[in-house]
């Protein structure tokens, strides 16, 4: 009998909403827009980070390890996101989806805004420069923890809100408004600083500018915010967990061998690693290859033209534009297509294509000349930016993994794990790679990072199928039809 309530109460938490096909595109936007735009700030500030890369070099780093110090910097911030994952996650969890989405808005705007205000040894001196060099890497690490709840936040919010049957639609608005979108933006920005600021002017205050200036999206997404309510799905969650209270007090006498079931709950974190473990590494590893292929190829692969045909470096940030523009205009379309054909097919083509098409365009990107420069870097830029609208497929999957009790939990830990790890270390462990595996030979080291990440996610990912349909497994974005 116990076990008969426990399997209506899981239905009744999986299943809280009624299907919703006559909600107008309108209705939709408003509910998904001011949770999707957050991820603008998170990804508008590490592009704006990896665009200025020499600035932030020449102003902190210049004689204090050089650019590798700078990824590592860079690399700090997604060290600290799987802490932010765990401390959003448990909060959106156990208090709401609406109050996690709030907090992480904040301290993402509040630790980008404080990195244009430091002092730095380039303007300030000696003594301001090492208080400036320590508080940038707190402020990445503050990012690092905000970034870490933000997205996979958005993300959960955004599929208990949307209807089932649109929800890939409705999550391609985290790549048109948020990921890519603030990409586009801030290669533009910088491109636009870049060719009206001399390079003295750039490292002496100009880079300060992009930092600076994202207060503006970052106080209309907190207004925006205070009008979101909180889903179904938790609310709903809510009741099942008020109702296992009720029976608790009921069988507390003599049935000590239910407590698991009816009185004690686990916190998020530990029923995910408890309960959830397969779909955990599943999550972790399955993403290796899209963290690795989005921070890894646009910021180290373009550069190799600049490298090695003295193109403008202005040109170079210029092209970011185009892989950034086309995930942010075709994204919504991918999202059709999952609702129609299963977010588990076009996810696993995504990883495959982010190992088949990094070694060409690395090597391209190193052996061309200046008459062909800009052919290779617009080209090659659009075929990034053909595989980054592939990869907009991830949140969906991630999000599928877990249920609704432990679900921002558990795919906050995945996602962070996984793009974390691969994509925070990628740049850093590539360019400390260099001179093992030179740009110019068989494969250079970035492309190396990258194939061997996608080539980790696509074993990952075609075993948890096979997992599947052996019954070993539950993957839910797996299915006769796709919703």
């Amino acid at each position: 009998m116990a076990s008969q309530t426990a399997s209506a109460r899981e239905v009744s938490v999986k299943s809280p909403r009624k299907p919703n096909s006559e909600q107008t595109l309108k209705e939709l936007l408003l509910k998904v827009l001011p949770a999707a735009g957050g991820s603008f700030i998170e990804w508008y500030e590490f592009a704006v980070y990896g665009f200025l890369e020499a600035n932030i070099t020449g102003n902190f780093f210049e004689g204090h390890g050089g650019s590798i110090s700078t990824w590592a910097g860079f690399a700090i911030t997604f060290l600290f996101r799987p802490l932010g994952g765990c401390f959003f996650g448990y909060l959106a969890d156990t208090i709401g989806r609406k109050l996690a989405l709030q907090w992480t808005i904040m301290l993402m705007l509040v630790s980008t805004i404080g990195q244009g205000c430091l002092p730095t040894f380039n303007c300030c001196g000696e003594g301001p420069g090492w208080a400036g060099m320590i508080m940038l890497l707190v402020f990445r690490a503050l990012q690092g923890l905000s970034a870490g709840g933000e997205l996979t936040t958005a993300a959960v919010y955004i599929s208990e809100v949307a209807p089932r049957e649109r929800l890939g639609f409705a999550l391609s608005f985290i790549s048109s408004s948020g990921a890519f979108g603030a990409f586009a933006v801030a290669s533009g920005l910088v491109t636009f600083m870049q060719s009206v600021l001399t390079p003295e002017q750039m490292m002496a205050w100009g880079w300060r500018i992009p930092f600076l200036i994202s207060i503006l999206p970052g106080a209309v997404l907190i207004l925006s915010r205070g009008s979101l309510h909180e889903t179904d799905d938790f609310e709903a969650m809510l009741a099942s967990l008020v109702d296992e209270g009720k029976e608790g007090v009921q069988i507390e006498e003599g049935s000590q061998g239910n407590e698991s079931e009816a009185v004690a709950q686990l916190s998020p974190v530990r029923e995910v690693f408890s309960k959830h473990a397969s779909a955990l590494i599943i999550g972790t590893l399955g993403t290796a290859g899209i963290g690795a292929f989005w921070y890894v190829t646009p910021f180290l692969g373009p550069s190799l033209v600049h490298k090695y045909t003295g193109v403008a470096a202005n040109a170079v940030t210029g092209s970011e534009v185009v892989a950034c523009a086309v995930p942010t205009l075709l994204a919504p379309f991918l999202g059709i297509l999952i609702d129609r054909w299963g977010v588990g097919k076009l996810y696993l083509v995504a990883v495959l294509f982010c190992a088949a098409v990094t070694p060409p365009l690395f090597s391209w990107w190193a052996h061309t000349n200046l008459s062909e420069a800009y052919l290779a870097l617009y080209i090659g830029e659009f075929v990034v930016g053909l595989v980054q609208t592939l990869t907009s497929s991830v949140y969906l999957w991630t999000v599928e993994l877990f249920p609704v009790r432990v679900r921002t939990t558990g795919v906050s830990l995945a996602y962070n794990l996984g793009v974390g790890i691969f994509g925070g270390l990628g740049p850093l462990l590539s360019v400390a790679l260099e001179p093992v595996f030179d740009s110019r030979g068989p494969i250079s080291a970035p492309a190396l990072f990258t194939v061997c990440s996608a080539l980790l996610s696509i074993v990952v990912v075609a075993t948890s199928r096979l997992l599947w349909s052996r019954g070993i497994v539950q993957l839910t974005h797996l299915r006769p039809v796709p919703y």
